[in-house]
């Protein structure tokens, strides 16, 4: 009976931690264990997708798979969370939005970096992330 209590109790948090994901701006979004509040000072995470189950990175992130391209996703957690523009330093990221995804290579980094505005202060921040993809042989 113990044994039975103890694998509803696992179960139950479990389900407290499920982990959700959203499709905003084509980049995935993971929710649960870590999550960083707006308001606070910008962070930027990534992730590479990977047919592996992926995880995000605070200032950087790696992976590993058989697939010579693939995408990096980077997002910017907390920072001003309305009334922002971002200056990416790659042009193909929208300076409307908070994340960006990015092609990667093999055996290939993708560092990028962020300055966010805020316009209701006019003050800035910047953050930044590195993105790292290698190939197996």
């Amino acid at each position: 009976m113990k044994n039975k209590m103890n694998i509803g109790l696992l179960a139950s948090l479990a389900l407290a931690t499920t982990f959700t994901f959203s499709k905003g701006n084509d980049v995935p979004e993971l929710q649960g264990a870590e999550v960083y509040a707006a308001g606070s000072p910008a962070k930027m995470k990534c992730l590479v997708d990977t047919p592996a189950w992926d995880s995000w990175g605070y200032g950087n992130c790696f992976s590993v798979g058989f697939a010579r391209t693939t995408t990096a996703f980077f997002q910017i957690d907390g920072g001003p969370s309305n009334n922002f523009i971002v200056y990416w330093s790659d042009s193909r990221c929208s300076q409307s939005s908070k994340s960006c995804s990015l092609p990667i290579m093999q055996y290939r980094s993708v560092n990028l970096s962020a300055h966010i505005l805020d316009l209701s202060n006019n003050t800035f921040e910047s953050t930044s992330a590195t993105a790292m993809y290698e190939g197996f042989h």
